[in-house]
């Protein structure tokens, strides 16, 4: 399933599992006290990815905007951190084009 297309999509904003999780947690964060009723954005964070497009109970929490950047920036720091370094010839960039011209070299 292509993620940015099902995000943007009628089925993700009518999903009955986002739908629940939005009226329990009372259109507020989970994480800390920023509220719709106050004038945050609340968005609705996926736990898991298993069941993208057929979501039930517990995959999605109600998160601010604020907290949803923290959750998800921490998240790909540590699946960034985890993953293994590059071999050091790997390690190099190739470019289509030199960065300078070698006449230029002083």
């Amino acid at each position: 399933m292509d993620y940015i297309a099902y995000m943007t999509s009628a089925a993700w904003r009518n999903n009955p599992a986002r739908l629940r999780e939005l009226v329990a947690a009372n259109f507020a964060c989970r994480l800390c006290p920023n509220a719709a009723v106050t004038g945050a954005r609340i968005e609705v964070h996926h736990r898991t990815y298993e069941r993208l497009g057929h979501e039930i109970d517990g995959d999605l929490i109600a998160l601010c905007s604020e907290c949803h950047l923290g959750v998800t920036s921490m998240l790909r720091a540590r699946r960034y951190a985890s993953a293994a370094l590059p071999e050091a010839k790997d390690a190099w960039v190739h470019f289509a084009q030199p960065l300078f011209d070698e006449g230029d070299i002083t």
